[in-house]
């Protein structure tokens, strides 16, 4: 017979997961930490697993301690949900939303798309989390995330069992600065040439440059001199316009008054396109709350 724990020792689980920590998480709760210790120990014990690896400061969950919580995070989310509901006698979106996405369109685009979003459902609370695909990921698969906007998803679908769907288009350009260019490029496009020039990208292993020669060239180059990375859109663009070296960036991002400032490398091929994608696990069930945020989204034209 199916032996289902006692909820409120899975709601102090749920608590210490959060939170990474004991101390805090009694403090949550309002209970001594004792008294989160023990609910802790009796749910291991009624479990027959280790959840956490405790040390004299945080927890470290288990593989078994984020099955439990990838399991619970939705259902607690929606059973917050949906007491509010009942609460207000209304059926509306409610409770807080954790959203991955990449730094320059999480600070900007996407904070507008929130901000309209709270005024319509005010009850709704945010965390944006900024950072790279891969990271974005993993906390999505940790349950770390409700929901990710990441770069070019369909790439990752080998590796992470998500859904992606595109929700904004933008065209990437490989530019330099403009006296750079005219020193080190001097109108040669070639292969051999601009793989052997200084690379600026947001990661150190120049993810988004290797796309750009491979869309380009159809080759996978592996010895490029990344001479600065940064997560940031807006600090690659200002490395290019210091002469760092040549880097891959939205083509709407080269600053229109300095336009002169900048050259885009072209070659024979159509420019690379670089997709937005909401990425979601496979195994995922969506509250209310990110459904109506993810519908908000969609119809009222914030996708291009």
């Amino acid at each position: 017979m199916l032996t289902i724990p006692d909820l409120n020792k899975l709601k102090v689980f749920y608590v210490v997961y959060m939170n990474k920590s004991i101390v805090r998480a009694a403090n949550v709760l309002n209970v001594t930490r004792s008294a989160v210790s023990q609910s802790l120990k009796s749910l291991e014990d009624e479990t027959h697993t280790t959840l956490f690896v405790r040390d004299s400061k945080k927890v470290q969950p288990t593989q078994a301690a984020d099955l439990f919580f990838n399991l619970m995070g939705p259902f607690l989310r929606e059973l917050e949900s949906v007491l509010h509901q009942i609460e207000t006698g209304k059926k509306k979106p409610t409770g807080h939303l954790r959203i991955g996405a990449p730094l320059d369109f999480g600070s900007n685009h996407l904070t507008e798309v929130v901000a309209k979003f709270r005024t319509k459902y005010p009850t709704v609370t945010f965390e944006i989390i900024l950072g790279v695909p891969v990271r974005q990921l993993d906390k999505l698969m940790q349950g770390e995330l409700d929901l990710a906007f990441i770069d070019n998803g369909n790439v990752f679908l080998k590796n992470y069992p998500i859904s992606v769907e595109t929700i904004q288009r933008e065209e990437f350009a490989l530019v330099a600065n403009a006296k750079f260019y005219a020193e080190n490029v001097k109108g040669k496009h070639s292969l051999s040439l601009l793989q052997s020039l200084p690379i600026v990208d947001y990661l150190p292993h120049a993810p988004v440059a290797r796309m750009w020669f491979k869309h380009n060239f159809g080759k996978a180059i592996s010895d490029l001199k990344v001479v600065y990375s940064a997560e940031s859109v807006r600090a690659v663009v200002k490395a290019i316009s210091l002469g760092m070296g040549v880097g891959v960036i939205p083509a709407q991002m080269i600053p229109k008054n300095k336009m002169e400032q900048f050259k885009v490398i072209t070659t024979e091929k159509n420019a690379m396109i670089n997709q937005i994608t909401l990425a979601l696990p496979l195994s995922k069930k969506l509250t209310y709350t990110e459904k109506a945020f993810i519908s908000f989204y969609k119809n009222n034209e914030y996708n291009c």
